[in-house]
């Protein structure tokens, strides 16, 4: 089973991702007054927002490089649609751009942005945590618990203890006599 940093997983990464901040964006346009650009220019904007993202998908996604990346999006997906409206609008027209963005506006962009990144976050976790387990591979930066017997002053095996980031943690209880 390869990585999900690499093959048909990380495409599928990839395509999520991009659709998520395509979709993040798209909605948050529309539910400001603004106008829907269309399937084409859509499906251009989430292949364009795919290439962009892909380089970030090598690993495990971050909270800062979801934030980043979905943050980002908002802002130059913003500007696209906006542009778009622009084009759209007959000579004479105005649209909801034209006082610029409210402050309720930005709170709420930043607030479905958070919102968005946790879910996606958590899900990241997910499929890295479950890739780990299906193949026993062991994630970097995660210590693995191994289980080892500590040797007694004779040589012979006692109870075991557990091995934790390189240093022995001993069980409760009382202390062993030496």
């Amino acid at each position: 089973m390869t990585s999900p940093g690499t093959g048909a997983l990380r495409g599928l990464r990839v395509l999520l991702l991009a659709a998520v901040a395509v979709g993040l964006s798209l909605s948050s346009h529309v539910a400001a007054g603004g106008a829907y650009p269309g399937t084409v220019p859509l499906v251009v904007l989430t292949a364009l927002t795919a290439v962009a993202v892909r380089p970030l998908t090598r690993g495990e996604l971050a909270m800062p490089v979801l934030l980043g990346s979905l943050g980002a999006g908002q802002v130059l997906l913003h500007v696209v649609f906006e542009q778009c409206v622009i084009l759209s609008v007959a000579p004479g027209q105005t649209h909801h751009a034209d006082a610029g963005p409210a402050p309720w506006m930005i709170a709420a962009h930043a607030v479905a942005t958070l919102a968005v990144a946790g879910v996606l976050r958590h899900g990241e976790a997910l499929v890295w945590r479950l890739w780990a387990w299906l193949t026993g591979r062991r994630l970097p930066g995660r210590p693995r618990i191994v289980v080892a017997g500590a040797p007694s002053p004779h040589g012979i095996l006692r109870e075991p203890r557990s091995l934790l980031a390189g240093r022995l943690v001993r069980e409760r209880g009382p202390p062993v006599a030496a």
